[in-house]
This record gives structure tokens, C-alpha cells and sequence, in this order.
């Protein structure tokens, strides 16, 4: 069964770098969660194990023994990637290298985005939004043949 993330949630990090994720979003998660950097944003992307085992499968299917990009993408994507336990309180660590990666300092944003959860810093957040326009929804609706 898949899991789909919505809404917008703000957190802080605490003094060890410890998320406290909201009661909503902890039903949808199993004990622990991987996360890795955005490929496309300064930001951080949290899947369910279910969901990284998709992706995974995925991964298995490109060619990495005679393709550099694709052997590049693969040992970049899980190398820096981690594996986090959701304590009893409900919190994630999320590591010193992750947190400099996204520039999260103490306020931050969850998001969903489907079926992963993306951790942004909140003025990170903040200005990427600023940027954005309603054009840019209505030409991915047209770009992508969504006709929603």
C-alpha cells in the first residue's frame, strides 16, 4: 500500500539535530525511514522503508557496470543517504552532514510531496516559494497531460 504525504508542517531541530515528526505523518511510518539529499533542491527527501524499497528496484535495473552516470547517480544517491529509527517520542535525527547539506539551522518545514516528505530550512522554504508563480502549476499540468 502506498503512502502519500500532504500538508505543510513547521518543527524545529533541536540542540542534537533531532526532528519531532507531527502525529499525522508518524501514522503513515513504519519504525524507521531513509533520508537523503534532493537531487533537485537544497532540501532533504524522507521516504517510508516501503517506498525505498521501490525506489531501490528501480536503481537495480540501471545499468551501473558499463554506464558512469548512472554508477555515479546510484553510489551518490544511497552513500549519502541515511537510515533513521523514530524513537518513542516520535523524533528522527537527522545528522550533521544532512543538516549542512539543506542549511537547516533551527526552524524548519515539512512538506509533503507525494510519497516522500521533503525537510526544508524555513527560510529556505520561505524564499523558494517567493520564486515560485501560478504559471509554473499550469504549465506542469499542460506539460505533463495531468488535465486536473
Amino acid at each position: 500500500m502506498s503512502v502519500y504525504f500532504v500538508d505543510e508542517y513547521e518543527r524545529q531541530l533541536d540542540e542534537r539535530g533531532r526532528i519531532i515528526l507531527p502525529a499525522k505523518v508518524r501514522e503513515k511510518l513504519g519504525v524507521s525511514v531513509f533520508i537523503t539529499p534532493s537531487p533537485a533542491d537544497k532540501c532533504l527527501n524522507l521516504y517510508t522503508e516501503s517506498e525505498w524499497e521501490s525506489l531501490a528496484e528501480k536503481m537495480r535495473a540501471l545499468p551501473v557496470t558499463y554506464d558512469r552516470n548512472a554508477a555515479a547517480f546510484v553510489r551518490i544517491f544511497f552513500g549519502r543517504a541515511v537510515c533513521c529509527d523514530i524513537d518513542k517520542q516520535g523524533r528522527i535525527s537527522v545528522g550533521k552532514r544532512l543538516c549542512e547539506f539543506a542549511g537547516l539551522k533551527k526552524d524548519v518545514i515539512l512538506t509533503g510531496a507525494n510519497t516522500r516528505l521533503e525537510i526544508w530550512d524555513k527560510d529556505e522554504w520561505t524564499a523558494y516559494n517567493s520564486q515560485l508563480s501560478q504559471d509554473i502549476i499550469l504549465e506542469g499540468i499542460e506539460k505533463f497531460g495531468l488535465n486536473i
